[in-house]
């Protein structure tokens, strides 16, 4: 059973975090930069879904994801995923890139860690949800190579409550306390967000303040969670697989089903056809047997003409005989 990756997303409007399926992450050398594609299961319209492009930015070990900055990085990124589905559709492995594509190469994310990630902050995309499995398919036995590493410095985004909560009693107001495990978890106030991650040309970073009140906890995903997740969706696509092979297999079944019918049918014409065959034998036999009679009945009858002109020329000499007779 295959095992799809995942990553954590935070949505607006949305209490818990949820979890979406990694498609594929590729590196383009021509602007330096590292994208990643991923897929929230969303069916827009019938066999189509909506996928999701964000920017990952790489430092030493450590990934950031964020939304893609300019235009012309957004078009590169196109282009590049869009070189990625006609390979995906066409069933044929990565290979060499042509002159007239963009250069690029699969990203090596097996043992790392992506840091949660909103889909709002990402670039969105309509593709044929067919497309999808066949991605993931061609991401998972396709060459990998690491990302390239940024060259600039990279301030990860900041996350503080908007409203004024106090701490716990005893606990220190600097480091949060997690609630203990048999009290309910207590529901995250709105967040503001500050802007996606950034990366800054100064060597120098400001460092920012933290606020004097402490923000609430973020509880982490379970891992079994994840797993969960996994396994559903791995079903999930599974199941779709099953029921696109049925169709297919019941299609087969109509289509051989009507097959026979025209075989039924080109036998019957078949056979009214050597019948009236026999039937055109038949009334050519009868007509040559007819055409024969005729011919034996026309050579009968030119021989009684024939003994018929005898006669008259016997009967006229027996009259001139007859004539000098009476004469004499």
């Amino acid at each position: 059973m295959m095992l799809l990756r995942t990553l954590v997303l935070e949505r607006d409007g949305q209490d818990a975090p949820v979890n979406g399926a990694l498609l594929c992450g590729f590196a383009v050398g021509q602007t330096a930069s590292n994208f990643l594609v991923y897929s929230l299961d969303e069916e827009v319209e019938p066999g189509s879904s909506r996928v999701y492009i964000a920017a990952l930015r790489k430092k030493v070990d450590r990934y950031f994801l964020g939304g893609v900055e300019s235009r012309e990085d957004l078009q590169v990124a196109l282009d590049v995923f869009k070189q990625i589905l006609t390979l995906a559709a066409s069933g044929t492995k990565a290979g060499g890139v042509a002159e007239t594509q963009v250069a690029y190469h699969f990203i090596d994310l097996k043992g790392c860690k992506l840091p949660p990630a909103r889909p709002e902050d990402h670039h969105s995309v309509i593709i044929k949800k067919a497309l999808v499995m066949k991605v993931i398919t061609l991401g998972m036995s396709a060459s990998t190579l690491p990302a390239i590493e940024s060259a600039s410095l990279i301030v990860p985004s900041i996350r503080f409550s908007s409203q004024m909560i106090s701490p716990p009693k005893g606990v220190s107001p600097i480091e949060p306390s997690r609630p203990p495990m048999h009290e309910p978890p207590v529901e995250a106030p709105p967040q503001a967000i500050v802007e996606a991650p950034v990366a800054m040309t100064q060597t120098a970073p400001t460092v920012p303040r933290e606020p004097d009140v402490p923000a609430q906890p973020k509880l982490p995903v379970p891992d079994h969670d994840n797993a969960l997740f996994e396994v559903d969706s791995t079903l999930t696509n599974l199941a779709r697989v099953a029921q696109e092979l049925t169709q297919q297999k019941l299609a087969a079944i109509e289509r051989e089903a009507a097959l026979e019918q025209w075989q039924a049918r080109l036998q019957q014409g078949q056979s009214q056809l050597d019948e009236k065959v026999r039937d055109l034998e038949q009334r050519t036999t009868q007509l040559h047997d007819q055409s024969l009679a005729v011919s034996q009945r026309t050579e009968a009858l030119k021989a009684m003409t024939s003994q018929v002109a005898g006669l008259r020329q016997s009967l006229r000499g027996m009259l001139l005989e007859l004539d000098r007779v009476l004469d004499s």
